[in-house]
């Protein structure tokens, strides 16, 4: 509701830590954002703090009479990007038709494409290619960015079809996933599926690599806080734990706790994540990877 944006946004003002991070960037995530009849209050709220508001969406929108449409046309005609994930199942259908009107909204736009096998990845590419290649000539620098990946994940496949997540990076390593231009900015998110319990805990390993351990890289052991994630609840998780990495610390609650009492249980949650994420080391060197630690540090993360 716009009443939880405000004061979230009256609290980080106080939080020097949170304020800093929020003039970077905000990203309004979901669940699906454009489903909030409120979203574009709420945008207008965050843009107090920084004018790089973004909204993510997976663009899974019937129509451009949709509410949800409107709403993303609202945003971007505030000057907000919206970025999505690229799903193929409804690709042609929604995604598609939808995205050649952002393209004429935004000279921004970042894509997430979740893949579970590096050839997933590589169609994924392919079909971003062909999209492009039947627009204008402003996006010859996107093409090129894109011919890159699939070159170079062709050659992979062709080399290694069953290659390690080392391997894989390897292969990558140097080939950047943005490009900016005078006139657009483009950009690549990939993201490796995973297997999810009954529970919803998330797998040690990764569906396109299978025989390595995904591990996640926590800055706040080493001193810094490079992204926070802040739930409707107003809780507040240190990394980019929407609720599916099960981190049990928390940096306290955004919208009942008082800016000394966040910063008390941020001292306390940094603590205990120093300390995890060393017990996840020393149990994956012991034979022990995946165990839960009795910090809540998930085990991959280190």
């Amino acid at each position: 509701m716009p009443e939880q944006a405000q004061i979230m946004v009256d609290k980080i003002l106080q939080l020097e830590v949170f304020h800093e991070l929020a003039k970077r960037e905000i990203n309004l995530t979901g669940g699906e954002p454009s489903q909030n009849p409120h979203i574009v209050e709420i945008f207008k709220i965050f843009r107090k703090l920084t004018p790089n508001v973004r909204i993510h969406t997976n663009l899974d929108i019937s129509s451009e009479k949709s509410q949800r449409w409107q709403r993303l046309v609202e945003i971007m005609k505030f000057s907000g990007r919206v970025d999505f994930t690229l799903y193929p199942t409804v690709w042609e259908s929604r995604q598609k038709p939808l995205l050649v009107k952002i393209l004429g909204l935004q000279k921004e736009l970042i894509v997430n494409m979740i893949f579970e096998k590096v050839s997933d990845l590589l169609s994924q590419i392919e079909t971003l290619i062909t999209f492009f290649g039947e627009r204008e000539k402003k996006f010859q620098s996107v093409l090129s960015l894109l011919g890159i990946y699939r070159a170079k994940l062709e050659s992979l496949l062709g080399e290694n079809p069953e290659c390690s997540e080392r391997a894989f990076l390897k292969h990558m390593e140097g080939v950047e996933n943005y490009i900016c231009t005078d006139n657009f900015t483009f950009g690549l998110n990939m993201i490796p599926g995973f297997y999810v319990d009954k529970n919803g805990v998330r797998a040690m390993n990764s569906q396109p690599f299978p025989k390595d351990f995904n591990l996640l890289e926590c800055t706040i052991p080493r001193g810094t806080i490079e992204i926070i994630t802040v739930q409707q609840t107003g809780e507040i998780t240190p990394c980019c734990d929407v609720g599916n990495l099960k981190c049990q610390p928390k940096f306290g609650n955004l919208l009942m706790d008082s800016p000394a009492e966040i910063m008390s249980q941020l001292e306390v949650s940094r603590k205990k994540m120093v300390s995890g994420a060393l017990k996840n080391i020393q149990n994956m060197n012991s034979g022990k990877a995946g165990e839960w630690v009795e910090e809540g540090i998930p085990p991959y993360c280190v």
